[in-house]
């Protein structure tokens, strides 16, 4: 069930320099880093030297933004390239995808986080890398860890809308599901997550079997986040919008009496969203102008809720160790989530979303459930 080859690596220019000549035995390479991560970039390269490549370097600065005009300074660089390296953490593998996209060429990456691999987002939705290699030395950094817990909890509430969704729409797919659950059950425990070999281990492990079908609330919810500039750490945002998640949802399940009033008005959803965003409205309106509630999920959420409730409660009562393992991965032990830390917007933000996530998330069906 592996999506892409990876490999720990105890020699990483070695293991570079094999991943390049099974691919081509002579050629031209371009290789992307950040400034931050050329002391990797050259160590990842020197064993390439004793073999006749021609190598094009793209350094780009430290807190580059990931979009498609960076990312044409891969795309447009010399025709006679015929691979792609990124050496660092997201904002590469991000890039490069982004880049592939445009110019379908294969690319391979180094990290030396095990944070890019633990959450797999940047290596999909595209062309995925031929391999990834993770520096065996570099794996230790204890904010990557931060991430790592925040990337952990939030794919177990993934999973869990994941369930809500198939039982919505009549998925049995109970297998692969416990599979999944299992391990990231095992991964949080108690919630005190502290043993860095358990986690970077786990995230090799759930990183083989991870896929997601469609985007899950709480990754919609994380780029809000980040979007309305309160972190730009994706394992902050991701932690942040997995905390809120698994309080809203735990609200939603624990109502025993629901009536199906007038439905919620998603254009003002749309409105308030796009306000807070400052996006165009009709952008979000577009998105859910053809979605029709089904009466039949009235009753599909009432056979499932006191199960779902149960598992959702049992992820609450972690929140407070989770948190705390987090933030002792964090250099400042977590002092910038203080009580500074506005956390209105993220209220905000919940009560809108709605209208950008998948139709059968138990946020979309608060809608119908609740009314206004």
């Amino acid at each position: 069930m592996e999506k892409f080859l990876t490999q720990v690596s105890e020699n990483i220019s070695s293991d570079v320099a094999k991943t390049v000549v099974d691919v081509m035995p002579m050629g031209h390479i371009c290789v992307c880093y950040l400034s931050s991560d050329k002391q990797l970039a050259q160590k990842a390269l020197e064993e390439i030297s004793e073999f006749e490549y021609k190598i094009t370097c793209v350094e780009y600065p430290d807190g580059v933004v990931c979009n498609d005009e960076n990312a044409l300074d891969i795309v447009n660089c010399a025709d006679d390239v015929r691979l792609f390296w990124g050496i660092g953490g997201r904002e590469i593998a991000t890039l490069l995808r982004m880049a592939c996209k445009i110019r379908p060429l294969q690319y391979a990456l180094v990290t030396n986080t095990p944070f890019l691999y633990g959450i797999g987002y940047a290596l999909k939705g595209g062309q995925e890398p031929i391999k990834l290699l993770i520096d065996k030395d570099g794996k230790d950094g204890s904010d990557d860890y931060a991430k790592c817990v925040g990337a952990i909890l939030a794919h177990r509430v993934s999973l869990w809308e994941k369930k809500y969704v198939y039982y919505m729409m009549g998925i049995q797919d109970y297998n692969s599901l416990k599979i999944e659950q299992d391990l990231l059950d095992a991964l949080i425990g108690d919630g005190h997550m502290s043993d860095t070999s358990r986690i970077f281990n786990g995230i090799l492990e759930y990183a083989k079997i991870y896929d997601e079908p469609y985007k899950p609330s709480v990754l919609i919810l994380a780029e809000l986040i980040e979007r309305v500039n309160l972190t730009s750490d994706r394992g902050e945002s991701m932690l942040l919008a997995a905390i809120a998640l698994v309080k809203y949802f735990k609200s939603i399940m624990s109502i025993e009496e629901y009536s199906l009033i007038t439905p919620a008005d998603l254009s003002s959803k749309c409105r308030a969203l796009a306000k807070i965003l400052g996006i165009e409205v009709s952008d979000l309106i577009g998105m859910v102008k053809d979605r029709k509630f089904q009466g039949k999920w009235l009753y599909i959420h009432s056979e499932y809720r006191q199960d779902l409730l149960k598992e959702i409660e049992d992820l609450d009562s972690k929140l407070l160790n989770i948190i705390k393992s987090a933030k002792r991965f964090m250099p400042d032990v977590g002092y910038h989530l203080g009580e500074d830390y506005d956390c209105n917007s993220i209220i905000q933000l919940l009560y809108n979303l709605s209208p950008i996530v998948h139709e059968c998330s138990p946020i979309a069906m608060a809608d119908a459930l609740l009314g206004e």
